[in-house]
């Protein structure tokens, strides 16, 4: 072969490539119409807000994004009390004894053991998810205080982890009612705190 006629076959194998390269392009090897491009800035109509500005720009909301904190607070608050209730003062003389108590289904030792199951309180991390949802709500800017919030509820889900732990451990006679107290008061201690903390994000 010439090397004119290698440089022919060379530039026809090019403009093949081009060709084929179009109509897939166009979406013509996949049955579809050719697909609208979207802005050529890489904006979406989907950015924007409520309000009809664009780029996502929404105005601070403090009051909605202090009700996502409190309503998590609460969350937290309902799951002690419900604990709470369910072990009572019921204290097992030792593990053989709550072991029978145990098989009966409406005794103490099985609707908290149901308890820890569903809701399931120790590894509840719905605080995660409040703390986002408010910050979105807030407009990103918090000057520290949702990340502190964040830090007490982190506080308050391993305190409440440990009372459901001593819970346990007192329905089997190995920890006093003082100490599940003290347990409980941690708790709501915490709690205090992170609702200090959400009233601040609305300041």
């Amino acid at each position: 072969m010439s090397q004119r006629q290698g440089l022919m076959l060379l530039s026809g194998i090019a403009v093949v490539m081009v060709v084929l390269a179009t109509i897939a392009a166009l979406g013509g090897f996949d049955g579809d119409s050719p697909k609208a491009s979207g802005p050529a800035d890489g904006s979406h109509a989907g950015d924007v807000n409520a309000g009809g500005t664009a780029g996502g720009a929404s105005g601070k909301d403090p009051l909605k994004a202090q009700q996502v904190l409190l309503a998590s607070v609460q969350h937290y608050s309902d799951l002690l009390a419900t604990g709470q209730k369910i072990v009572g003062h019921t204290r097992y003389a030792d593990a053989v004894a709550y072991g029978r108590a145990f098989s009966d289904p409406k005794s103490p030792a099985a609707a908290f053991s149901k308890y820890r199951m569903s809701p399931n309180p120790e590894a509840d991390t719905t605080f995660v998810e409040a703390a986002s949802r408010a910050a979105a709500a807030y407009g990103g800017h918090s000057s520290g205080v949702l990340d502190k919030w964040s830090r007490d509820m982190a506080k308050v889900k391993a305190d409440l982890g440990d009372w459901v732990a001593a819970a346990a451990d007192f329905q089997q006679g190995a920890v006093t009612q003082t100490a599940l107290d003290a347990a409980a008061a941690t708790v709501t201690q915490d709690l205090a705190t992170a609702k200090a903390d959400a009233a601040a994000l609305g300041g």
